[in-house]
């Protein structure tokens, strides 16, 4: 065996030495002792960000075709939840306005962790499923004209490895506007994860109904809003529940605007937006008649609370009135137990009011409020492309954007925490100035990386242990002496997926 030498490369303002090797091909392991002295080496977080109004600014990766967007932070340094930040962006106009549509995991300090298909998606979120943490999204078709702000799609289930274990197709058999058949006929809402190992999906349905009460025609069209309750395997229907057989049309607070006519511009009088489980109850929101509804196992309305008049709890305070958007999910651990009926004793009151005086937004549509377990408060804007994460006394702590206003929009926001190992392979690729060289790796989705192993040698065929590099996010930089390169990733001190093989 060679005896070990010192070799020192300078890249930029990167310095990194490398231990010489024997190359062979049955070189070293990082993790044996004859290497353990080896030290670990800084490396470099490398992405570049790229700006080109309108679109929103975006980073670019080396070893990766991502573009995520670059998030505009500001903090008050007050500690924040622990966990990662899911997010859906989605172009609201013609106008390119962000570089990747597609449901992205960040970190608060706005690095890339997982980039997921180019698809249109909401509600990418964690989720429990047979006592096995996964993720799950909405990926479908947005609809256009009578339809607008509705859609029709499947839901995703992926396990810690980023595998497809499911795709919840559901058929309800819907009638749409234009008659329009869909392979899969979930609503872009509401697709939750419950505790029992079923999932909530919304869906509309074009219905005639009389709607004279509220001065349209005897035979008017309507959107009836429905939410299932589906087995995710089977895609069976467990329940059914529709807001027309318990909600009278003229509780709406939507004007009729010359909709109703007929099949092809059905009313959306009701507008159903986020439906989650309370134990064995339901809890949904209505847009449309300002109204929040707990229901029972059956279906049957126990009380509701209406964002104008109180509903059955009375008047509200002067603060506490609501129109459109009023959902605050319980969190995934622990669940929230079922509220108490209401009684002419139980008045409504305010217990905490989340606002940002320094930054006031004002969003018609979307959105969502997630209770995390620190105590912290996380509120997506939905329409409005930005996530304001707010301490236990409601002051604002953190705050990201990732787009301009009314260009880009996700659906809603979560901070969970993940942790995963992809089942694919590290990205690699290396550059050559003259002498210098450098090494760029990434692992899409991967959260448990400590470090890269780095192996160099003159061939592919000759690669040798050389030293460790540091793991900087998601696209490391390290400095680079031979002609070829791979690298392994060290997961919770052993050796895990290797690279490919890169050449200059």
């Amino acid at each position: 065996m060679p005896s070990i030498v010192v070799k020192a490369l300078l890249l930029a303002t990167l310095a990194f030495t490398h231990l010489a090797h024997s190359r062979t091909l049955t070189s070293s392991s990082p993790n044996s002792t004859s290497t353990s002295a080896c030290p670990l080496e800084p490396g470099e977080q490398s992405s570049q960000i790229v700006n080109h109004p309108p679109t929103w600014p975006y980073q670019v990766f080396k070893s990766s075709p991502f573009t995520p967007p670059k998030l505009q932070i500001t903090t008050n340094g007050k500690p924040l939840a622990p966990g990662l930040l899911f997010i859906t962006p989605s172009e609201q106009s013609a106008v390119v306005a962000t570089s990747d549509v597609a449901p992205l995991i960040m970190t608060d300090a706005g690095q890339l962790v997982f980039n997921g298909p180019i698809v249109n998606a909401t509600n990418f979120r964690h989720a429990t499923y047979k006592g096995k943490d996964i993720l799950t999204y909405w990926s479908g078709l947005s609809t256009a004209g009578a339809n607008v702000g509705h859609g029709y799609g499947n839901v995703t289930f992926l396990d810690d490895t980023y595998t497809e274990i499911l795709t919840v197709c559901p058929k309800f058999g819907l009638v749409t506007p234009d008659n329009t058949q869909y392979p899969c006929e979930a609503d872009l809402h509401e697709s939750y994860t419950t505790g029992r190992d079923t999932i909530l999906v919304s869906a509309y349905n074009a219905t005639p109904t009389d709607l004279t009460s509220v001065g349209g025609p005897k035979d008017g069209w309507v959107f009836d809003c429905l939410f299932f309750e589906i087995e995710p395997e089977s895609a069976k229907i467990l329940f059914r529940w529709s807001a027309l057989e318990h909600v009278p049309v003229i509780d709406s607070k939507q004007p009729l605007a010359g909709t109703g006519l007929n099949q092809t511009v059905p009313w959306d009088w009701f507008h159903i937006n986020s439906v989650v489980n309370v134990g064995n109850e339901y809890l949904v929101n209505s847009r449309h008649v300002w109204t929040t509804y707990l229901l029972t196992a059956k279906g049957d309305i126990i009380w509701r609370i209406q964002g104008d008049t109180g509903g059955d709890f009375g008047p509200l305070p002067a603060d506490a009135h609501f129109r459109r958007q009023q959902r605050h999910p319980p969190h995934q651990r622990p669940r929230t137990p079922p509220p108490p009926p209401p009684s002419n004793t139980t008045p409504v009151v305010v217990l905490k009011d989340l606002s940002d005086p320094t930054d006031p937004i004002y969003a018609d549509s979307q959105g969502s409020t997630e209770i995390l377990p620190n105590g912290n408060t996380l509120m997506d804007y939905g329409q409005i492309p930005v996530l304001k994460e707010y301490g236990p006394g409601a002051d604002v702590r953190y705050t990201a954007r990732f787009a301009a206003d009314d260009l880009v929009q996700s659906y809603r926001g979560f901070k969970h925490e993940w942790h995963a190992t992809p089942t694919t392979n590290p990205s690699l690729v290396v550059e050559k100035n003259g002498t210098r060289g450098a090494g760029y790796v990434s692992w899409n989705g991967a959260t448990e990386v400590t470090a890269w192993a780095v192996y160099e040698g003159p061939s592919k065929r000759e690669l040798g242990f050389v030293g460790r590099v540091g793991y900087k996010g998601f696209e490391t930089m390290f400095g680079v002496a031979e002609k070829c390169v791979q690298v392994v990733a060290l997961v919770g001190g052993k050796t895990g997926a290797k690279s490919n093989v890169a050449c200059t």
